[in-house]
């Protein structure tokens, strides 16, 4: 199934990621309607044929290659999966947050494609985004920075060596598409993950929110090994934002960045939203597409309705505050005073009941501190009484001591003679248990040889009975056999005797102990009932239908 494709036309790199579910889906066809997606030849083996969109419910769903009868295009791409287009995403991506800083790049594509993405900054600095898992990257390369994909190790002298290595992940977006992630992985540590929007690169390196003041980690000491010959590069060029179309407003999007950075200013960095809006007010000056304005307008909206939210609460807190100035109060306040357009009379009300706040809690401390070191002198002075009492208890104690020690150590002795005796009998009480169990045993081995011995005599007995057309009795079988033992035998063994004998007796097939039953006595009977249930067959409650039932199976055995 293939996962991934390209927006617009064979050569793009503008990525699509195929939704799994059908609501999914159906919202994906709406959104590109006017779009169309193709094998893109920026895949391994990629094709440029056209594709369409497969809508399952019984698996995920997936895109498909139009039909075709010409062999000559068929299509060879080694890699379907979502992460097939992992390079084009980081493209893409990449090339958005460097638009963001006003920055303009060269990308190219080293083959084979998805191995890794080459980036060509202005000013003669080269990023490496190594994606292929396969193959170490080369940290001795003219590269000035390397970033790593999903899944790519890194040498634990190369990570203890650098103090760091820069990744990225990406994650689903509902309804199609990825997201990037940036990370930074320290030794000992493992990696933590930042918003993309929280990177900046600077001449120095990449700052995130673990190095804020990053410098750029040195190359390794290790000699550079012998590289072979370049591979091809696909390139594609990066230096200004792009008009309009679907794949490019995908990508340099500015008024979709702002309302990016609106979006995680309320739900992550509240103190951030009056920039936020500010920079909404300005693109909306500046930038009159109609569809563009109508975007801005409703993400101005959701701003200032949340600043004015957050000024309200403020003003409320502070009078709040003002009234009744307590710790729990001011933390609340503290929280949405980072506010930019917090004004001065709300900064020195907060300042002045942050150094009341102070001072009751330094007095309360202060109390809290004198009363601490009262209830010490009164724990010291009890202490002291305590241990003169028991000195004195002591000296009593160890006459006592004395004493209980003489009568454990006698005490001890007559224990030990105890278990002594409690042992030999414990031996004793093994050893007839071993014995009974043994005899036990025995006498089982011995039944079941007994029980085994007789059953083929009274088989032979039964079907000799059948074949002359009558009944019989464990009294007729002994004397028929000469095997006395029959009538001495209890129920429970007659039973076991005729669970033997059925043994071999094929499903459905009428029982041999019929012959014994069809006499018609109320042991035979009974006999025959607990025979079946150890048989699981059913036999009727009813003695007269029971005997009927067996005089038929002696009629059917007559004919075996």
């Amino acid at each position: 199934m293939i996962r991934t494709a390209v927006f617009g036309s064979p050569d793009s790199d503008d990525p699509a990621l195929c939704p799994e579910t059908p609501d999914e889906l159906d919202a994906f066809r709406l959104e590109h309607a006017d779009v169309t997606i193709w094998c893109g030849t920026m895949f391994e083996g990629g094709c440029g044929r056209r594709l369409t969109t497969r809508r399952c419910t019984d698996k995920i769903c997936h895109f498909a290659h139009y039909g075709t009868s010409d062999e000559s295009v068929r299509c060879t791409r080694t890699g379907r999966g979502k992460d097939s287009a992992d390079h084009l995403y980081a493209k893409a991506h990449l090339a958005a947050w460097l638009h963001a800083q006003g920055l303009t790049a060269q990308f190219t594509y080293p083959e084979p494609l998805g191995s890794a993405v080459l980036i060509q900054l202005e000013d003669g600095r080269t990023l490496l985004v190594h994606l292929d898992r396969n193959q170490p990257a080369d940290w001795n390369g003219d590269s000035w920075e390397i970033i790593l994909g999903p899944g790519v190790r890194v040498p634990t002298n190369i990570l203890n060596e650098r103090g760091y290595v820069q990744r990225l992940r990406f994650e689903d977006r509902p309804g199609g598409g990825r997201v990037m992630r940036f990370g930074t992985e320290h030794p000992g540590q493992g990696t933590t993950w930042d918003s993309l929007d929280n990177v900046t690169l600077t001449p120095r390196g990449l700052n995130t929110t673990t190095r804020p003041d990053a410098v750029r980690a040195p190359l390794t000491d290790a000699p550079r090994p012998q590289q072979p010959p370049a591979p091809a590069r696909r390139a594609i060029t990066d230096m200004a934002p792009r008009p309009n179309g679907a794949s490019t407003g995908r990508q340099d999007d500015a008024v979709k960045l702002a309302v990016m950075h609106l979006d995680r200013a309320l739900r992550e960095q509240p103190e951030l939203l009056y920039t936020r809006v500010g920079a909404l007010k300005r693109l909306l000056e500046k930038d009159h597409l109609p569809e563009n304005v109508a975007r801005l307008r409703l993400a101005l909206k959701r701003g200032q309705e949340e600043l004015d939210q957050r000024a309200q609460e403020r003003e409320s807190l502070l009078q709040q505050l003002q009234q009744t100035p307590t710790y729990a109060l001011l933390a609340q306040v503290s929280k949405l005073m980072n506010d930019t357009n917090v004004s001065a009379a709300e900064r020195e009300v907060h300042r002045l009941a942050r150094e009341k706040v102070n001072a009751e809690q330094a007095a309360r401390r202060r109390q809290q501190q004198e009363q601490s070191a009262a209830l010490r002198r009164q724990r010291e002075a009890e202490q002291r009484a305590w241990r003169e009492q028991h000195a004195w208890r002591e000296q009593r104690v160890l006459a006592h001591q004395q004493e209980e020690a003489e009568q454990r150590a006698l005490w001890e002795q007559r224990e030990a003679a105890r278990e002594r005796e409690e042992a030999e009998r414990r031996e004793r009480a093994e050893r007839e248990k071993a014995r009974l169990q043994a005899a036990a045993l025995q006498a089982e081995r011995e039944h079941a040889e007994k029980i085994a011995y007789l059953a083929p005599f009274v088989l032979g007995a039964l079907k000799k009975a059948a074949r002359e057309g009558r009944v019989t009795t464990w009294l007729e079988i002994r004397e028929r056999t000469g095997q006395r033992d029959l009538v001495r035998l209890s129920y429970e063994d007659r039973l076991s005797v005729l669970q033997a004998v059925e043994k071999k007796t094929k499903p459905g097939a009428p029982l041999w102990s019929a012959i014994l039953a069809a006499t018609g006595t109320p042991e035979a009977l009974n006999l025959y009932r607990d025979l079946a249930v150890h048989l699981r067959r059913s036999v009727p409650d009813d003695d007269t239908e029971l005997l009927a039932q067996t005089t038929a199976d002696c009629a059917r055995l007559r004919q075996q």
